[in-house]
């Protein structure tokens, strides 16, 4: 499994709490009343937000260097963070199946917004659970 390091952008709030975003990965964030809270929430929030992406088959960017993080004016900086995550990898797998079969599955997985390999996994969690 690979080992991810993103710089998290921490900001201070009046009332003394804390936000952090990443600003490689739109919409991971989290907050926090105090420092500590705040790194321990920063890396769960990294790892389901990668873990995420890696379910839905999206590419996970590299890492901005920190020389390179945009620095916004209307935020309170306090710093920067580097969070580590290690999210559960999908393993890679070649399957088989007739033409008519795969087709269906694609049509089932557009119809429901979602991707062939998350029809598959469910299907397969659905079945295993059934017994």
């Amino acid at each position: 499994m690979r080992t991810f390091v993103f710089p998290g952008i921490v900001e201070a709030a009046s009332d003394g709490s804390f936000g952090l975003f990443f600003p490689d990965l739109p919409g991971c964030v989290t907050a926090a009343d105090s420092l500590d809270d705040l790194a321990a929430g920063a890396r769960e929030a990294l790892q389901l937000h990668l873990e995420g992406m890696i379910e839905d088959g999206l590419a996970i960017p590299a890492a901005s260097a920190i020389a390179d993080l945009p620095h916004d004016p209307d935020i309170n900086e306090a710093g920067i963070l580097l969070v580590e995550a290690l999210p559960d990898a999908a393993d890679v797998v070649s399957l088989t199946l007739s033409a008519a079969l795969l087709s269906r599955i694609d049509a089932a997985a557009q119809a429901r917004g979602t991707t062939r390999e998350k029809i598959l996994a469910e299907g397969a969690e659905a079945l295993l659970k059934a017994g």
